[in-house]
């Protein structure tokens, strides 16, 4: 299996390759049809082997070294390092290992890659709304400053995600955001009188208070839920379904 085509991200980073993938060929009666490395989405694990296996062939190395979280839309971030790690739980990783390929999956939330290719420290973060609200991305950074990262020097992009016109959201989150980033920050937007959350840029609100050049933030160029045909959006197509794999790995 070939895999689909992809989505450049941090193309000026010529030491790192990062990326998402599209859905490819597939079935829209079929919610499994397509790639998908993610596991803990109902899909069978014969399919989502082979996945992993095409991917691993495509980047040239063991599949060991795709390392994959179960994410819940938490705010805990592992850092991985030569002694295997738990990653149940896990919405962020950061390396500084070569050959090493971090990935997310999404299907509306925003995936985030980032990388200081003068410290060869790297990182990838899964925001939904609730790890938006939590801050992942900030917390990414800090765990890249860990390992020899400068925030001044951190290149970020977002993949593709669901976008404010198509986040229609409740009452109540939509106070969380307003209450996190205020109201005239443009991160709640009204609709009829109905609440949306551009994800996007709440997300580059919280890597600049983490330290980022605003210019070094590359927002979502790519709409999952308009585009659902070629990537999956979980509010169009439901939560049983492949995801959007985003990848990050230093060359």
């Amino acid at each position: 299996m070939a895999i689909p085509e992809r989505t450049e991200l941090l193309p000026f980073c010529p030491e790192v390759e990062a990326w998402s993938l599209q859905r490819g060929p597939s079935d829209p009666s079929a919610p499994y049809s397509g790639f998908n490395a993610c596991h803990y989405v109902g899909d069978s694990p014969e399919h989502v082997d082979f996945c992993r296996r095409a991917l691993a062939e495509h980047l040239g190395i063991d599949t060991a070294h795709i390392v994959i979280p179960t994410q819940t839309h938490s705010n805990r971030v592992v850092t991985i390092a030569d002694e295997p790690q738990p990653l149940d739980g896990v919405d962020a990783l950061v390396t500084d290992r070569k050959g090493t390929a971090l990935c997310i999956n999404t299907a509306d939330c925003v995936p985030v890659v980032l990388a200081d290719p003068e410290a060869s420290v790297i990182g990838i973060a899964h925001s939904g709304w609730r790890g938006t609200i939590s801050d992942i991305a900030g917390a990414t950074v800090r765990a890249m400053e860990a390992l020899g990262a400068s925030p001044r020097r951190i290149k970020a992009a977002m993949g593709p995600s669901i976008c404010a016109q198509c986040y229609n959201v409740g009452a109540d989150v939509a106070r969380q955001f307003t209450e996190r980033y205020g109201a005239d920050s443009g991160v709640v937007e009204y609709n009829d009188r109905t609440p949306h959350i551009n994800l996007g840029r709440a997300v580059a609100i919280n890597l600049i208070r983490a330290g980022l050049d605003p210019l070094a933030i590359q927002l979502p160029a790519i709409c999952s839920y308009h585009s659902a045909g070629a990537w999956p959006s979980a509010r169009r197509i439901g939560t049983a379904s492949v995801r959007t794999l985003t990848l990050i790995m230093l060359r």
